[in-house]
């Protein structure tokens, strides 16, 4: 007898057993069918086929190495390896169930999820909450604004995507195409025939950008955009809401007004810079109104919020009908044929890899997904943050990974908004590049938490932040004497991810339009109001999978549990047939003497640990 490799004496013995027939008969066939496999590869006996990973790990999300099982054929007349039934599967049908988690959310036209990513399924809800103003002439004279949330107006947004064509790279480019209809049963007693009064968002950005601009100017195209306003006697106006979100609020370019003249050369086709005619006013006499020189600066750099009116006498300004008459793009996006961790990722927008507007790489890459579509998760590479590319503001933006969630019974990781996505500039030093330029006529805004400045992004002077400041500096708040309260529960952006398919199992994003309110002196309209942050709106875009489309998901995870099961019983079997035939070819051999202790670790460890009682 051999030596302990634990130390002790060579007169060390274990007690020993008969074998049990029964194991050892099913070991021998165990053996029996390696050595058959080895000297005949078309013997039909069980193998394991390893199918290489479709993407390296070295992404957020990735596939897997997938064992996949093949199974004896029906003439074998081998004994099974154990007496437990073992559902038969076909080699067709486990290569299905292999690559069914890759091919059924790749972008492709033989994939599951084409049809459906190409055209949702089901509407999107896109709820609008307003500010309604309750004290507008209290804040004319200086006073803290108190404000009235009304919302949701809810309404369906369809979204279906105009394929292109296809782009080197595995790519693929599409336009986006939005629709909007308003759901009155959604939206309670709410009607878009609503009247409410807000914060004049498009005079207020007039009158910024003009100080900016020219300061010594502002009060005389005050006296031009009385006119282009109608009833513009303070920095509030009474509107119906379905005008403001996409009917159009009209802007009046008819009328005289010859306070300020300027020469027509100017204003024929408005190729010369905005600063450089208003700096050259006082040297011309006798031309057109100057509120010609405002309607042809809208029409020459097209603001998507303005359109022209069917009589070329105006403008309509809305806040949406752009969304929902043009369709947005076109996008560049990874198909993940070729590599699955890069499915979804937005790799250019309207021909631009970067955003220009940030004047910056770091702020213009475009980073993840357009929140569609998401590349699955892989278990011990979880992603600590979640990127899509949001084209309205120029930008990606991240959520971040909180952990583990269970939703539909189905288990998901929860992803949320945190307060580093819209840091200041001394909170988050990777969002300098995104505020170069102080816009708050009282400090620094570049310092205050939980806002963006779009002017470089679209144009105009507004801001934009979480609703109700949520995740803002206290001071944004402050400003109001009633009706901003933020909460997480109603405010907060956040998505449930399935991990296996990339399906967003429940997601809501939300976001509010601000501008500031200002003190101008020269402003009869603007000069008692207190000056600070004032928000017009904020949307909520959101939408939880239907139950039938659940089912499907949890089917796909069904099948890919049926393949991962029949991976580590093959493993199983095939660590046991490994370890019998390792000890059959030893004790053949006369080694070592076949293990007469029925205990299963010292079947396992043979000799080399004594698990039984120690005679001298």
């Amino acid at each position: 007898m051999s030596k302990s490799s634990t130390g002790r004496g060579k007169n060390n013995k274990t007690r020993e057993r008969s074998p049990n027939p029964g194991l050892y008969q099913q070991l021998q066939a165990i053996v029996s069918r390696l050595n058959a496999l080895e000297d005949n590869s078309r013997s039909g006996i069980a193998t394991v086929v390893e199918r290489q990973p479709a993407v390296e790990s070295s992404g957020s999300a990735g596939s897997a190495v997938v064992p996949c099982v093949v199974l004896a054929s029906e003439q074998s007349t081998t004994p099974p390896l154990v007496p437990t039934p073992v559902p038969r599967v076909s080699a067709d049908d486990c290569v299905a169930a292999e690559v069914a988690g890759k091919i059924n959310v790749q972008i492709s036209n033989t994939s599951k999820m084409y049809d459906k990513w190409v055209k949702l399924p089901m509407p999107l809800d896109f709820k609008i909450y307003v500010f309604n103003v309750t004290n507008r002439d209290a804040i004319n004279q200086g006073e803290k604004p108190n404000l009235k949330e009304i919302g949701p107006y809810v309404y369906k947004q369809y979204r279906e995507k105009i394929i292109l064509g296809y782009g080197d790279n595995d790519t693929i480019k599409y336009n986006l195409k939005k629709t909007f209809v308003f759901d009155p049963v959604a939206s309670g007693d709410l009607r878009e025939d609503d009247e409410l009064t807000v914060i004049n968002f498009s005079y207020m950005a007039a009158i910024i950008s003009v100080q900016e601009m020219m300061p010594a100017a502002v009060g005389m195209i005050n006296r031009a955009l009385e006119q282009f306003f109608t009833n513009l006697t303070d920095p509030f106006q009474t509107v119906k809401v379905k005008d403001l979100f996409f009917d159009g609020l009209f802007l009046n370019c008819e009328g005289d007004n010859t306070a300020l003249d300027v020469p027509e050369l100017f204003l024929m086709g408005m190729t010369l810079p905005f600063q450089f005619v208003t700096k050259n006013l006082r040297k011309y006499n006798r031309s057109v109104p100057l509120k010609w020189l405002i309607c042809g600066k809208i029409r020459a750099e097209k603001p998507p919020t303005m359109r022209i009116s069917k009589s070329a006498n105006g403008f309509y300004f809305s806040m949406f009908s752009h969304m929902n008459r043009t369709v947005s793009g076109p996008y560049e996006m990874v198909r993940g044929t070729e590599n699955l961790s890069d499915l979804g990722h937005v790799i250019s927008y309207q021909g631009k890899r970067i955003m220009s507007a940030w004047d910056d790489q770091y702020c213009g890459q475009l980073n993840g997904t357009d929140s569609t579509i998401f590349p699955p998760l892989e278990d011990g590479n979880i992603p600590e943050k979640l990127y899509t590319f949001e084209p309205d503001i120029c930008r990606s933006l991240f959520a971040s990974l909180v952990g583990k969630d269970t939703l539909f019974n189905i288990s998901t990781y929860y992803y949320e908004i945190s307060d580093m996505t819209l840091g200041s500039k001394s909170a988050n030093p990777d969002n300098k590049c995104f505020c170069k330029r102080n816009w708050s006529v009282k400090h620094d805004g570049c310092l205050l938490m939980g806002v963006l400045n779009l002017a470089p992004c679209q144009g105009a002077p507004a801001i934009a932040s979480l609703p109700h400041f949520y995740l803002g500096s206290d001071e944004l708040a402050d400003f109001f004497g009633d009706g901003i309260k933020p909460d997480k529960e109603k405010h907060n952006t956040y998505v449930h991810l399935d991990p296996i398919t990339g399906v967003v199992i429940k997601g809501v994003k939300r976001l509010q339009f601000n501008i500031e309110l200002r003190n101008v002196p020269s402003v009869p309209q603007l000069k008692e109001v207190p000056s600070g942050l004032f928000p017009l709106l904020w949307i909520e875009e959101g939408a939880e999978i239907p139950e039938w489309l659940r089912k499907e998901i949890m089917d796909s995870h069904t099948m890919l549990w049926y393949v991962d099961a029949a991976r580590w019983l093959v493993l199983a079997v095939a660590v046991v047939a490994v370890l019998v035939s390792a000890t059959l070819v030893a004790r053949s051999a006369a080694l070592i003497p076949w293990p007469r202790n029925s205990n299963s670790i010292s079947f396992i460890l043979g000799n080399s640990v004594n698990t039984s009682k120690v005679h001298s």
